[in-house]
């Protein structure tokens, strides 16, 4: 119960009420289908943008001005010539599919 509590706190994403019983219950509505093509485009929109020199690859500086993290650009540029390319991008988006059993 408190690990759920935690989590519910530090996340923020849950709803939680607590039956008569003292069981948690989650009560929070499943996410819309609408909201992950939606958050990915405003991703995707966000990445693009930071190309600033528009070569369709991404240095480190571009990766972090468009709120990506670090340890994601090291694991995304995987010939190590310090940048991201599309191909490595949709590479390590399809390992995270997989990963996960999603379709891609």
């Amino acid at each position: 119960m408190r690990l759920m509590l935690l989590a519910t706190a530090v996340l923020g994403t849950a709803t939680v009420a607590v039956a008569q019983d003292g069981v948690a219950q989650d009560t929070a509505a499943p996410p819309s289908p609408a909201a992950a093509p939606a958050a990915m485009a405003d991703a995707r929109a966000r990445l693009l943008a930071a190309d600033v020199n528009h070569d369709g690859k991404w240095d480190k500086a571009e990766w972090l001005a468009a709120g990506r993290k670090e340890k994601g650009f090291a694991r995304l540029d995987t010939d190590k010539d310090g940048f991201v390319t599309q191909e490595e991008l949709k590479a390590g988006m399809a390992r995270m599919h997989a990963m996960r059993g999603e379709p891609q």
